[in-house]
């Protein structure tokens, strides 16, 4: 299965299309926004892609999400999956931590912990891939704030990481 990761669109609507025709284009099986959303628009944006398709968007808050009180107001019911400030899902036997990585305290010790097998975060607006004992910690850069604005594509049965600019 592929993997679409995007973060910080700060509710940039058309980098976020751009990201979700990209990640359509790969034939993605689920998505992961690693925080700094932006508003609710652009989760209205990943729901009125996928949502159709059946494929789940799995999502955290970063710090500039954390303002906003809209957020109890979006459905639960157009595949949108908000985990809050943190959240853990596994697939294709890989358990995969997800967070903004603003609170640094809580990165190391997701990382460091050693009980994943994938760390995907937002915030530095800076592209990374690295390995930590067994944890690779993936960041996709910034989607909505970039010059250029990326995303990223991972197969998580062969590892390859594909950075695309969205």
């Amino acid at each position: 299965m592929k993997i679409g990761i995007l973060s910080d669109t700060h509710g940039n609507l058309p980098a976020t299309a751009n990201a979700a025709e990209q990640f359509v284009w790969a034939k993605v099986g689920a998505v992961f926004h690693c925080g700094d959303i932006g508003g609710v628009d652009v989760l209205a944006e990943l729901a009125g892609v996928f949502h159709p398709l059946d494929i789940q968007v799995h999502a955290v808050f970063g710090n500039v999400d954390l303002h906003s009180s809209d957020w109890k107001f979006f459905p639960s019911n157009v595949g949108i999956n908000l985990l809050g400030r943190y959240g853990e899902v596994e697939l294709e036997q890989k358990k995969i931590a997800l967070l903004h990585s603003d609170d640094r305290a809580l990165f190391h010790q997701t990382v460091d912990g050693g009980a994943f097998d994938l760390v995907l975060t937002g915030h530095s607006h800076e592209v990374h891939d690295y390995t930590v004992g067994r944890t690779r910690c993936i960041n996709p850069g910034t989607t909505g704030r970039g010059t250029p604005n990326t995303c990223a594509v991972l197969d998580l049965e062969s590892g390859w990481l594909n950075l695309l600019e969205c």
